[in-house]
């Protein structure tokens, strides 16, 4: 199946791992649906309202969960399977790199309210902001209402489907599968990061916040890549899911988050600084050591 799969071309190669993940989309969800209606026969299913409000645990499975594993997760495992014997294309796992790569996370995180900033008068500036706050404001009472309370069954459920399998999910299928995939076609690092950030903040579809969604693309490819793994993007990823699911819950995200704070603000710049010197240092010394 390997030789097979080599023989594509790229393009082909990524059309069929779409399709095998269009079919593990819908495969998955007539079984979960299935496993649902007949497990809660009370359970409307042509009424997704009610299902929102009354069942947000069988909500989640039927409408989140397939598409998690299916459509993204399962073409990201099939992808790592069939390049693992493939040349090397990004670093090897060291403790150095995959430190670099966490705390690049963590400066991004804080500069995220900033650039959160940067989008909001975008939106405004293209007169867009309105219809955008509104939008986002529908999907934040949906959301509120889907994840619940904390230490109810639902808000379980979230940190599972939204927090963990989500991070697993987007994680294999943004960068293992498709920053790796144009890595390996085009051998350009950037013209890689850039398009699959700009298609992982497209596919959410919240453009009030497009800009933090396509910085938070770029540095969890940027980690892939010096990393050497998909372990450390995941683990930020789904923390950061986790996290948002708890604030959400309990109605008590931090104060920066919401506005701009140079508290925050100062010291993520400097480390993220900091953090670009020390990458160019060390590449430059590995180019000096290899003349």
């Amino acid at each position: 199946m390997k030789e097979k799969f080599d023989s594509f071309t790229p393009f082909l190669q990524a059309v069929l791992l779409f399709t095998i993940g269009a079919v593990s989309f819908i495969l998955i969800s007539i079984i979960v649906t299935l496993v649902m209606t007949i497990s809660y026969p009370e359970m409307p299913v042509d009424n997704l309202t009610i299902q929102l409000k009354s069942f947000p645990v069988q909500y989640m499975f039927i409408n989140f969960m397939p598409f998690q594993l299916g459509f993204l997760l399962t073409p990201g495992i099939v992808y790592s399977y069939l390049t693992k014997d493939a040349e090397k294309i990004i670093s090897k796992p060291k403790l150095s790199t995959i430190v670099w790569s966490l705390l690049l996370f963590v400066s991004v995180f804080f500069l995220l309210p900033f650039i959160s900033e940067i989008n909001l008068d975008i939106t405004k500036f293209l007169g867009v902001y309105e219809g955008l706050v509104a939008a986002k404001e529908i999907a934040d009472e949906q959301l509120t209402s889907l994840v619940g309370k904390s230490g109810s069954m639902s808000f379980f459920a979230a940190l599972l489907i939204i927090g963990l399998i989500t991070g697993i999910a987007e994680e294999f299928a943004f960068r293992r599968f498709l920053f790796h995939h144009m890595l390996n076609s085009t051998k350009k690092l950037t013209l890689s990061l850039i398009s699959s950030s700009v298609i992982f903040a497209l596919l959410h579809f919240n453009y009030i916040q497009i800009l933090p969604l396509f910085s938070f693309g770029l540095v969890l490819g940027m980690m892939y890549y010096v990393s050497g793994s998909i372990i450390p993007g995941i683990i930020m990823h789904a923390l950061n899911n986790i996290l948002n699911v708890y604030w959400l819950a309990n109605d008590n995200f931090p104060s920066w988050m919401n506005e701009l704070d140079l508290v925050a603000t100062i010291p993520a710049t400097v480390l993220l600084l900091g953090l670009i010197v020390f990458r160019f240092q060390t590449k430059n010394n590995q180019m000096k050591s290899e003349k």
